[in-house]
């Protein structure tokens, strides 16, 4: 089989390399994130979680088989369980300044709208092709930040931590895997290279922005 995703990662290289250098990777990875910025983090992570939940959703819905879809009905489910409930315990330890939630989530909204709209213009390609990118990021940042010397993790608040292993375990990658596998099998025909770089690319690009609003 070939694998498109693979070649699509190798293209992109230089986007995925800036994602995963953008400021906010540097400080959670070094444990000098501050405060303030978790908060806001954790704010506008939780409504691209809404989001992610809602695009995995149009992934389901035009599965063609059960191998096809079981993996992300997995996702979905991993999403609106172990992800949610992970926000939800953590609102009250990490409040933000009053009045400050509508201007933090206006700066990061460009990743939820870039996602949506290229759903809504490509249908499951695009989805599976933009959640590779995010993802792709997200175990390659966070495993990297789970490989730190012991001394450099000790930095990390806990709910910092947490969020880093529930990005590092076989249920998460697993996730990953299965999105490589859906780009694998599009037809170059069907859905060029050009498609899969433009896409990929543009989530990437929105992630840098998303991330860089935390800091206020």
């Amino acid at each position: 089989m070939s694998r498109r995703s693979a070649a699509l990662v190798d293209r992109q290289a230089a986007v995925l390399a800036a994602a995963c250098g953008c400021r906010f990777v540097r400080e959670a990875t070094e444990g000098t994130l501050s405060a303030d910025d978790f908060a806001r983090y954790l704010l506008v992570e939780e409504a691209f979680v809404f989001t992610a939940s809602r695009v995995l959703g149009r992934v389901v819905w035009e599965s063609a088989s059960w191998d096809d879809l079981l993996p992300h009905a997995r996702s979905l489910t991993n999403l609106v369980t172990d992800q949610r409930a992970y926000f939800t315990a953590l609102r009250g330890r990490w409040p933000l300044v009053i009045g400050e939630e509508g201007s933090v989530l206006d700066r990061a909204a460009v990743l939820s709208a870039t996602v949506l709209s290229q759903v809504t213009d490509g249908g499951r390609p695009a989805a599976v092709t933009g959640m590779l990118a995010a993802e792709t990021m997200y175990a390659r940042w966070c495993t990297a930040a789970a490989a730190a010397p012991a001394e450099v993790a000790r930095r990390r608040h806990p709910d910092l931590q947490a969020w880093i292993d529930l990005h590092t375990g076989a249920d998460f990658l697993t996730q990953v895997t299965a999105l490589e596998r859906d780009v694998d099998v599009l037809s170059p025909q069907d859905v060029p290279d050009s498609d899969l770089d433009r896409w990929f690319g543009a989530v990437l690009r929105a992630e840098i922005a998303f991330h860089d609003a935390v800091h206020g």
